[in-house]
């Protein structure tokens, strides 16, 4: 099955289990790859956040059984989500301009989110540079955070500035034995913890002379034997990070004939501003098929 194909069969589900319970789970294996990878290649395809998509969905359908069907408010909205109907009753406004309960009585305008439908188009000759690297398994040691994508207890930003604070930054620049071995530099690594939520760890490749137990608080992470691309940046071009993802994920991997592999993704900043994204693939489908 083609990559194209594995996100459509992931609108599916969605669309099959607006009025019940969407399982992140389930989706992460309908497309082989982590939910937290699913999530930002959506944004970067969709150009909507997953979660967003879902929500505006779910209130196309609610909007259509408002006006068509007897149903009661809050049997509506409970169907859809909202545990009451004021929480349904804002959403509804915030989306569709007007209250529910006002589609039964006026004639209002209201706004629809079709459901997507991927497909490849064409738009340009575009040349992309990377490597694909087999590595055998490795260790990763660092600090590990727990972190969430809607809220702002915790960020990536916040891991970063943190370990800068802390002096961890400086323990860690001491643990880097080789900048030869590869991964390199320091490392931000992601990992899957439950919907809405993941870890973030930064850290360096664990090398058989150090050990995680002489630094208090690190952790280590193992990462089985892949295939990863590898794709080239420069952190001092502004934006250069979100384009090397948009462009890996909404056209890279769509052509490459390599379909994703759920480990974490890996950052490794390393001198001179140079920095490098590690993405596990696996081959799959030949491009364009």
């Amino acid at each position: 099955m083609s990559w194209i194909e594995k996100l459509n069969q992931a609108i599916d589900y969605i669309e099959i289990n607006l009025d019940s319970e969407i399982s992140y789970q389930e989706i992460s294996k309908i497309v082989g790859c982590s939910i937290y990878n699913f999530q930002r290649i959506f944004s970067y395809v969709a150009g909507r956040p997953l979660a967003e998509y879902i929500r505006n969905r779910r209130l196309t359908m609610a909007a259509y059984e408002v006006m068509n069907t007897k149903g009661r408010l809050i049997d509506i909205a409970m169907k859809y989500g909202y545990v009451s109907q004021d929480s349904f009753a804002r959403a509804f406004k915030n989306f569709h301009g007007t209250v529910p309960s006002k589609l039964r009585r006026h004639t209002v305008q209201l706004r629809s989110c079709p459901k997507l439908r991927f497909h490849i188009t064409i738009n340009g000759e575009k040349y992309m540079d990377y490597k694909i690297e087999h590595w055998p398994a490795f260790k990763i040691i660092g600090y590990r955070y727990a972190c969430w994508d809607d809220r702002s207890d915790q960020t990536i930003a916040d891991v970063w500035e943190n370990i800068w604070e802390s002096g961890q930054i400086d323990q860690l620049m001491e643990l880097i034995q080789n900048l030869e071995h590869r991964p390199a530099g320091l490392l931000g690594v992601t990992t899957d913890l439950s919907k809405g939520a993941f870890e973030y760890m930064v850290g360096v490749m664990r090398h058989a002379a150090v050990s995680p137990t002489n630094n208090s608080g690190v952790k280590e992470l193992e990462i089985p034997a892949a295939t990863w691309a590898v794709f080239d940046g420069n952190e001092k071009i502004p934006g250069t990070t979100e384009r090397i993802y948009q462009q890996a994920y909404s056209e890279w991997l769509l052509g490459s004939g390599y379909q994703l592999n759920p480990l974490p993704v890996i950052e490794c900043y390393l001198q001179d501003n140079r920095k490098e994204i590690w993405i596990a693939v696996k081959t799959g489908n030949t491009p364009r098929e």
